[in-house]
């Protein structure tokens, strides 16, 4: 359930195609969740892949899967630094950041739209987001998009076909360890 779940939400950043993802996972056992993202931590940080407990509510645990190197490309534009000042990160190092990330979840008990960023958004479609409340759109896909409308649509259609491949190999029994070795950035 967790490697279907990890799979079908998270594959282009398995792939090495998004700098990081996010799923949801069920459990009446928050430690179970605790000690399953240990375990892949030890497993796959070799292969520059990690495992975050973002928010955490009584049966399920949001994970945060990522890959820093690509994260840190992402986030540590002067641009993209300045607009997470404005909602209190530290820019010291990845780990505070993340930790204030949880905190912001735990705050407003909802996704904190900066968030985007975390994910790989651009800049633009995550602050055209907030300043359009979610309206006004140029196109909807794994988000919405608010400029660079067909560059962002192959983006979608890359990862869209990622999961497919991903999942399909899954499927006929390509085991977790062989699909993650698998580029396709």
């Amino acid at each position: 359930m967790f490697q279907s779940k990890l799979i079908k939400f998270c594959a282009p950043t398995l792939a090495g195609i998004k700098c990081g993802s996010l799923f949801k996972f069920k459990t009446i056992y928050p430690l179970y969740a605790d000690e399953l993202i240990h375990k892949y931590n030890s497993i796959y940080n070799k292969n520059g892949i990690f495992f975050f407990n973002l928010f955490q509510r009584n049966n399920y645990v949001l994970i945060y899967v990522y890959r820093p190197k690509f994260l840190i490309n992402h986030l540590y534009s002067i641009e993209s630094q300045n607009f997470l000042r404005l909602y209190g990160y530290k820019l010291n190092n990845l780990d505070d950041m993340l930790n204030h990330l949880k905190y912001r979840f735990e705050l407003l008990g909802r996704t904190p739209h900066e968030i985007g960023l975390f994910l790989g958004y651009p800049l633009c479609d995550v602050k055209g987001f907030i300043y359009n409340k979610g309206k006004n759109y140029k196109f909807s896909g794994p988000w919405k998009v608010y400029d660079n409308e067909s560059e962002t649509i192959l983006y979608f259609d890359k990862c869209k076909q990622c999961t497919n491949l991903y999942c399909s190999l899954f499927e006929s029994g390509v085991p977790l360890n062989k699909l993650i070795s698998l580029s396709m950035n």
